[in-house]
């Protein structure tokens, strides 16, 4: 009979999962054709055996099962099983259940497989008596035929899960499997050859997601939306077998359609499903429900990488070491505990046998395990893995945020009710999620977006900006853009799934799968993946390699006996966003922030905690089979994302509520009180800034076992470079075009095309970071992090009203306003920013550009030193003009160039010398090496090492800066943005600003926007650091005592630092001269010139321009810094470098020597004139700083003696009436543009708001700190005494008594005693000859006066101490004399002509006993001549 064979198999079901089943009654019902049970109770520890996840049941019943078997049609009609309302509840398993739970879990387990064992005998013993009319071959395939064929509907499920406060429930109204056909219609199927293929529909109806909070009672006051209602999908099954005999599929294909899925999230809902995906994450990453006997550390949490446990190797792989770190046993080690933790694919294929095999197919197995045909260890695993690909698709999905409101009801008893409204909507198109996997050594996760979008919906904070009677157009609201849509790209989406009907299964073909990582690299390639979806694009592949063997895959033939070869392990994670498009307007973001605020409203603990590394102890050496091991092969996690095409574009702040969100995020405070809101109007054209990309690649690499790769390379004396390569995660960054520029929103909701700010550049950053930075405690040689940027051209443009616009929207977004209403906004700006191509505007303003190339620095983090280098090819300023068509071109006026040839520019000699074009081979303009020892224990490292290298700089300060600084649009009408319905009145405004202007705490730019006729930027009155409650002005002030106290603490603190920084530290620096251009007018560059050569320039006006402008030429001095005992290195050294004499105590590095040379200043005048200055002059200097700590300061303060000696080179200065007039017309015209600059408010605010006390140093950095504090006892020390070294210098005697003696740097600095917390002060100055001569006409004689002062033998110090000021000067000999040009005591000859290599000189001479006198002589065009001028010809004519 049929029913011996068909009821013993239902019951095996039932009686598994349902509790107090009498088998008699069960199956005296099916034998009846239909069984009807109710009110049942499911067996919760076998569904948590099932289950195999750290969940714990709290019920499980069932309402009603309904079981209809057609025993007269059993081979045409399904078996029937239905469901009516299941209820399941579950929480997390939490740690004081963890005993009883594996206590009961284990009985269970126990009695499970007590029933299973006695259940086998009784099927066998009813399946022995054979039955002449049904032989075997027939019961088996009918038996098939009718569990192939059974249908399961379940009406109304309900599933639960509580967490604290969170209640997630699913509702499925009704739930629906059953067989189909090849064209998915409901039929009666059998496996039959050659297709041998089984397809079954499933069918969810109305299923519904809720989650809401309930109270400590456990009670839900009030429900919230449901994050899903009444959705409906449809999965499909494909199974393809090997032969008709095969009990478990070859091809297993599951795979879900859902055509319109909606989320609805609220603020309140929002933490708890972010809780929610921690949860899955936590499971994903097994960081919940580890074992605790021995196999985890408690409370660690290693991440381990998803799908790497091989089967019977269920542990924690973080906390073991693998074959090639230890032992090659590692991956198949079977004696480990059953109940250890499972990674998540082995859970996942844990319920593979269970959907697809029957019991038959479990008995085979067991009686192939019995026979000894597979071995123990790899009992949990079928000789071959089944091709597993699970789908998920869905054509349109939508999530919407909502914020909730309480809503009083007029009943006091009624339930309490809450509001929602709409803000933020995300949309998605063509949603695709494929998994494919075979067994466990390959797996592989694709998810692909077709369309995003995100938009704005309603209002936010009281800002009914997309109110429907707003009548605004979509495109406003959408603010986030990426990829295409359903409409142009088509299905792609579906391609190769069962709802495809181009797909091989739907066409009779067997599907071919790639499951071989190289093939899958070139098949899935970026390309391919944008193809398919356009604007996302994750594939995820994990491969478990056999390096020995030619088949990969195949691990069920290893046997524990042999050899076990090397398994190489992968995963890569490759994503790709396509085109992006970001706005990010006052709607957006705080919509945006407002989320953030709401998902940061919880006080949920983390699931894991990250705790200290622990380190373990080396088991034994590591063998050198294991060392080649390492060598040939690491396992790694490589990260791959790829952004393609990124727009982002920052628009100015139409309203300003960020002082109520920014407090939550960054300090975790309350958000203030609500404010009364401006309505709100859409501001067009509404000001922009754009950043383009074409192309953002990044790339995360990290070891995938990194504790015990750390502890096994740790332990090496000297590992290899590839072996430590392996122990570090590394990140590259590459931006590929990147550009910024101003664009503006028009009325129509377009962009105008962009106007480069910062034109298009490249750059790239790579870092690493040591895994495990424990384990390399004691190899400080081993870098702990390292970076390195490279940025090849980086520029610079603008003009100075795009400048003033985007300072307008910076501050819209960082000065908060009281009711949110913005600022207004000049017109005419607008119009001279946004001007349409092709309108030429008067009076446009110069453009300045700036650029900046190959820039590349390095830094390098050791235990025991932080250092960095870098290098700065060049730096270019200029200033271009508009042109007006063909007559008036545009010109280039270079005001910055570096590095520049300086060497010859102090001297004027230069200007007629031919000068070669800057090579392309010219050094680096900056080159430094910086290394800073880190504080640890041992006191005795070397300090700190600066190496620093500036070459030549030429500057030109031209008149074209002050025009750029003060150019103006044209006024015209004022507009306002067009939301001001309620504007802060113009007193409250003018109050506000005063406030903010006398307020020194609060921190503002340095920098406002010009004071145009309607320019109200600066009538911002809040700042984001300010709460709005309190009026600016009202602070408690202090007092100027309390100030001037504070003032000289904060001075002592900043000497105590700059000491710590400088006592140990090795210096060399190099400033070449840099030459600074003072012209009267503007020079702009020639053609002919090289873009940016500004001594070129100035040497092209001075010879071929008649009107050459007056030209004020400094050249500041060269600058050599050395410490004490240092010699001379290369500015760039490998990282880290060593000195050759390090210096370990404090005070070794000084004194320092200072050289300064070739300091000169002359003036051109035009007409090839030249005139000196001030002559080339330096200096050398000696600075010795000591410090002494003083027992009776209790704050362990120190006394610092600095000391500094100047030997100064002769002065000579000469002076004319040209040279006057001309310096008097540069400082007039300064004077002006600073007057200027203040009146328009470019510099008022830094003018009048006095700097924070925090920030503020003194006028006079010593004098104010040592002569303002109150006289203390412990000043009066011995250097006040009247016999004590300091007053010992100021004893009269002969008239060189006070520089008679001879004093060395060392003697001064030991005796001066320094006092707690003091700073004592010597300094000395020592100055052979000073000559200052002035020329000037005399039109009473029509001849030249000259006064010329000397000063010989100059000295000065000044001895500054806590308690007195000493100053002492000294002149040799001092002497002025008074010089008339004569015509006697000149030649008659008063014209010579010299002849030298194609240029003229007119020389007039004069007397050769006065010629050291009358030399440079303006008046009278007298230039000196010195006798041994190496003129190969000179003629005189005499008259």
């Amino acid at each position: 009979m049929l029913e011996s064979y068909v009821t013993p198999l239902l019951m095996s079901y039932v009686n598994k999962y349902i509790k107090n089943l009498k088998p008699s009654d069960l199956q005296l019902s099916l034998w009846g054709g239909d069984v009807v049970l109710s009110k049942l109770d499911l067996k919760l520890d076998v569904l948590e055996q099932e289950l195999k996840l750290p969940f714990t049941f709290m019920s499980g019943h069932i309402h009603e099962l309904r079981i209809h078997v057609p025993w007269t049609k059993l081979g045409s009609e399904p078996v029937v099983i239905t469901i009516n309302t299941m209820e399941c509840i579950l929480k997390l398993r939490d740690g004081d259940q963890d005993d009883h739970d594996s206590e009961s879990s284990s009985t269970s387990r126990s009695m499970s497989e007590s029933s299973k064992a006695l259940g086998k005998p009784r099927r066998l013993q009813q399946a022995a008596p054979s039955d002449p009319d049904l032989p075997p071959g027939y019961v088996q395939s009918l038996i098939r035929r009718v569990v192939n064929n059974v249908n399961v509907l379940v009406n109304n499920l309900i599933l639960k899960y509580v967490e604290d406060d969170i209640v997630l429930s699913v509702n499925i109204t009704s739930a629906e499997c059953y067989t189909v056909d090849d064209e998915w219609e409901r039929a009666f199927m059998d496996v039959t050859a050659p297709e041998l293929v089984l397809r079954k529909v499933i069918n969810f109806s109305d299923c519904t997601v809720c989650l809401d909070k309930r109270n400590a009672s456990g009670k839900i006051e009030f429900y919230q939306d449901p994050l899903l209602y009444k959705c409906s999908f449809r999965t499909r099954l494909h199974f393809s077998y090997d032969n008709i005999n095969s009990k478990i599929p070859a091809i297993i294909k599951i795979q879900t359609m859902v055509d319109s899925l909606k989320l609805s999230i609220t603020d309140q809902q929002l933490p708890m499903f972010i809780r929610i995906l921690q949860l899955i994450i936590a499971l994903y990453y097994g960081e919940i429900g580890a074992p605790k006997e021995g196999e985890r550390e408690e409370g660690s949490c290693h991440v381990r990488e998803p799908g790497t446990n091989l089967p019977g190797m269920h542990m924690d792989i973080e906390n073991q070491v693998p074959s090639q770190y230890s032992t090659q046993e590692f991956y198949m080690d079977s004696g480990l505990s059953a109940d250890s933790n499972e990674g998540w694919v082995s859970w996942a294929w844990s319920f593979v046998p269970a959907i697809v095999s029957s019991e038959e197919g479990e008995e085979g197995l067991d009686q192939q395990r019995e026979t000894g045909s597979i071995p123990n260890n790899l009992q949990q695993h079928t000789p071959k893995d089944p091709i597993v690909s699970i789908g998920f698709y869905c054509t349109k999905a939508s999530v919407t945020f909502k914020l909730t409101e309480s809503q009083a009801e007029s009943s006091y008893y009624s339930p309490q009710k809450v509001k929602s409204r709409e803000v933020l909507g995300l949309e998605q198109e063509g949603i695709t999620l494929e998994v494919l996997m075979k067994g466990e050594p390959f797996f592989n996760c694709q998810i692909g977006f077709v369309g995003f979008r995100a938009l704005c919906l309603k209002g936010i904070m009281g800002v009914r900006d997309f109110e429907e009677n707003m009548n605004r157009p979509e495109e406003d609201a959408v603010f986030f853009t990426c990829g295409d849509t359903l409409s142009s790209k088509g299905m792609t989406y579906l391609t190769n799934s069962l709802f495809d009907y181009r797909s091989p299964e739907n066409n009779g073909v067997k599907a071919e799968f790639i499951l071989d990582s190289v093939t899958h690299k070139v098949t899935y390639t970026e390309i391919a993946g944008m193809q398919r979806f356009g604007a996302f694009y994750l594939d995820y592949l994990y491969t478990m390699e056999n390096s020995s063997t030619e088949d990969t895959q195949d691990f069920s033939a290893v046997n524990v006996e042999e050899v076990t070869p090397t398994i190489q392990e992968a995963s890569i994670k490759r994503l790709v966003v396509g085109p992006l498009d970001i706005k990010l307007h006052s709607s957006a973001v705080h919509r945006i922030l407002k989320m953030v605020t709401c998902a940061m409203d919880h006080e949920y603990e983390p699931y894991c905690r990250v705790q200290q590394e622990i380190v373990e102890e080396s088991c034994g050496p590591v063998t050198p089979e294991e060392i080649s091991s390492l060598e040939e092969f690491i396992p790694t996690r490589l990260t791959c994302l790829t952004l393609l095409q990124v727009s982002v574009t920052v628009s100015m702040a139409e309203f300003n509520l960020l002082h109520m969100l920014m407090p939550v995020i960054i300090g975790g405070k309350a958000a203030p009180g609500p404010v009364n809101i401006a309505a709100f109007q859409p501001v067009r054209p509404l000001p922009s800034l754009q950043f383009q990309m074409e192309r953002v690649n990044v790339e995360h690499s990290v070891p995938m076992y990194a504790l015990a790769l750390a502890n096994t390379v740790s332990a090496l004396n000297q590992p290899t470079d590839n072996l430590l390569h392996h122990c570090y995660v590394h990140f590259y960054l590459k931006v590929f075009g990147f550009q910024a520029g101003l664009t503006c929103q028009n009325s129509t909701g377009g962009f105008p095309p962009l106007i480069p700010v910062i034109p298009s550049f490249s750059t790239a950053i790579y870092g690493k970071m040591i895994q495990m930075p424990a384990c390399w405690s004691k190899r400080s040689s081993v870098p702990i992090t390292e970076y390195i940027l490279e940025l090849p051209h980086f520029t610079v443009q603008a003009t100075r009203a795009q400048t003033h616009l985007l300072q307008a929207i910076w501050q819209s977004w960082t000065h908060g306003m009281v009711n949110g209403a913005p600022s207004t906004l000049s017109e005419s700006l607008i119009n001279e920013v946004y001007k349409a191509p092709g309108v030429k505007s008067l009076g446009s303003s110069p453009t300045l550009e700036g650029s900046l190339q190959n820039l590349e620095l390095k830094f390098c983090s050791r235990a025991s030193v932080k250092c960095a280098s870098g290098t700065v090819g060049a730096v270019k300023v200029c200033a271009r003009t508009p042109g007006s068509g063909e007559v008036v071109k545009e010109k280039l006026v270079p005001l910055i160039q570096g590095p520049s040839d300086t060497k010859d520019l102090h001297m004027r000699r230069w200007l007629n010398e031919s000068r070669k074009p800057e090579s392309l081979l010219a050094p680096d303009l900056l080159a430094f090496s910086v290394q800073v020892p880190q504080q640890g224990e041992d006191c005795r490292n070397s300090g700190a090492v600066l190496l620093a290298s500036v070459q030549g700089i030429s500057i030109n300060v031209d008149p074209i800066i002050c025009t750029w600084l003060l150019h103006q649009p044209h006024r015209g009408n004022s507009r306002q943005q067009q939301q001001n319905p309620g504007p802060v009145p113009l007193a409250k405004r003018r109050e506000d600003e005063v406030s903010v202007a006398s307020t020194p705490l609060v921190k503002q730019p340095s920098n406002q926007a010009s004071d145009y006729e309607s320019s109200p930027v600066k009538t911002k009155t809040v700042t984001e650091s300010r709460p709005l409650s309190v009026p600016m002005k009202v602070m408690p002030d202090t007092t100027a005592a309390e100030s001037l106290a504070t003032s000289e603490e904060r001075m002592k603190q900043l000497i105590g630092h700059a000491w710590d920084a400088v006592k140990r530290l090795t210096l060399q620096l190099e400033l070449q001269s840099c030459c600074v251009f003072v012209p009267k007018d503007s020079l702009p560059s020639p053609s002919t010139i090289i873009f940016g050569d500004i001594p070129g320039t100035v040497r092209s006006w001075y010879h071929n321009q008649a009107s050459m402008p007056g030209t004020l030429v400094v050249c500041l001095p060269q600058v050599t810094v050395l410490s004490a005992g240092h010699k001379y290195m290369e500015p760039v050294q490998e990282l880290p470098f060593v000195v050759s004499k390090p210096i370990l105590e404090e005070g070794d590095a000084f004194p320092w020597t200072i050289s300064l040379s070739h300091f000169s200043v002359y003036t051109l005048l035009g007409q090839q004139r030249s005139l000196n200055l001030l002559k080339p002059m330096g200096c050398t200097s000696t600075l010795a700083v000591t410090s002494h700590k003083s027992p009776n300061c209790s704050e362990g303060r120190h006394s610092f003696v600095v000391c500094l000696h100047v030997d100064l080179q002769p002065i000579h200065v000469k002076c004319s009436n040209p040279q006057v007039q001309l310096l008097y017309k540069l400082l007039l015209s300064w004077t002006s543009t600073w007057a200027r600059l203040q009146k328009h408010g470019i510099l008022r605010q830094s003018a009048s708001i006095p700097e924070p006390p925090g920030g503020a140093a003194p006028s006079s950095s010593v004098h104010s700190s040592a002569g303002t504090a109150l006289p203390d006892t412990s000043t009066y020390s011995p250097s006040a005494d009247v016999g004590s070294p300091t007053e010992g210098d100021s004893v009269p005697g002969g008239d060189d008594g006070p520089f008679a003696d001879t004093v060395t740097l060392e003697q001064k600095t030991s005796s001066i005693g320094g006092t707690s917390g003091k700073v004592s002060l010597w300094m000395q100055w020592m100055l052979p000859k000073v000559i200052v001569k002035l020329f000037a006409p005399d039109p009473a004689v029509k001849t030249d006066v000259c006064v010329v002062s000397e000063l010989e033998d100059l000295s000065a110090s000044v001895d500054i101490q806590d308690v007195y000021t000493k100053i002492k000067c000294k002149v040799g000999s001092f002497n002025i004399d008074h010089y008339r040009c004569r015509c006697s005591l000149f030649l008659c000859a008063t014209t010579v002509i010299i002849r030298q290599k194609e240029y003229l000189e007119f020389i007039s001479f004069v007397d050769l006993v006065s010629i050291n006198d009358f030399e440079d002589c303006p008046g009278c065009n007298y230039i000196h001549i010195h006798t041994c001028t190496p003129h190969p010809m000179i003629c005189l004519s005499l008259r």
